[in-house]
């Protein structure tokens, strides 16, 4: 009876594994990275200044008194947009910081959400202050990063997808004060514009 070598079967199995292989990296390599298309960078200021004193040194970086934020954000596209959400806290002083706090979130078309003082102090996981006790002064930014995913989506989103406005309140008078009405309030609303990137969101 004739022998039957076991090398080509063993070399068929080691090609086929070897272009299973190839063919894998390929397709991992054909993946185009997610692409950053517009980015909006609203200001938060929350909490309570409480250091009023003139001869307070270092002099604090704002007024005493009590601050707050809201952020509203809007679908303004005709169809969905995918953006990246960032806080970055900022601390005082001439420091570069990188963002504490990241989330992928998304809107469909017409669709919108808000962003207040309380969801900041969750996301940089600063806890409640005991009852009576003022939130503490909290200062920086939330970035919104609208992205593009060439692997799943057809086309780029449109140049100013979103509508993005901050709406901040101050009041001079602190927390646990006797005279609380003798100070009025402020309020101002910013509308804060897209600027066009065209960076690899990493």
């Amino acid at each position: 009876m004739k022998k039957i070598s076991a090398v080509p079967a063993f070399a068929v199995i080691l090609t086929a594994v070897v272009l299973t292989i190839i063919s894998r990296s390929q397709s991992v390599s054909a993946q185009v990275p997610l692409k950053i298309t517009s980015t909006y960078a609203a200001k938060f200021v929350c909490g309570a200044q409480t250091n009023a004193l003139i001869s307070a040194n270092p002099w604090p970086d704002v007024q005493a008194g009590r601050y707050s934020t809201k952020l509203e954000v809007h679908d303004n596209a005709a169809g969905p947009i995918t953006f990246r959400k960032k806080i970055i806290l900022l601390h005082g002083g001439e420091v570069p910081t990188a963002p504490q706090w990241k989330k992928f979130e998304g809107l469909d078309e017409d669709q919108a959400l808000e962003v207040v003082c309380q969801d900041i102090y969750g996301y940089l996981g600063i806890k409640t202050p005991p009852p009576g006790d003022p939130w503490p002064y909290i200062n920086g930014f939330v970035i919104f990063e609208v992205y593009y995913d060439p692997n799943k989506q057809k086309s780029p989103p449109p140049p100013d997808p979103l509508d993005v406005e901050g709406v901040y309140t101050y009041k001079g008078d602190l927390p646990g004060s006797t005279n609380a009405n003798a100070s009025g309030v402020s309020i101002n609303v910013v509308v804060f514009p897209a600027k066009n990137n065209g960076h690899v969101l990493h």
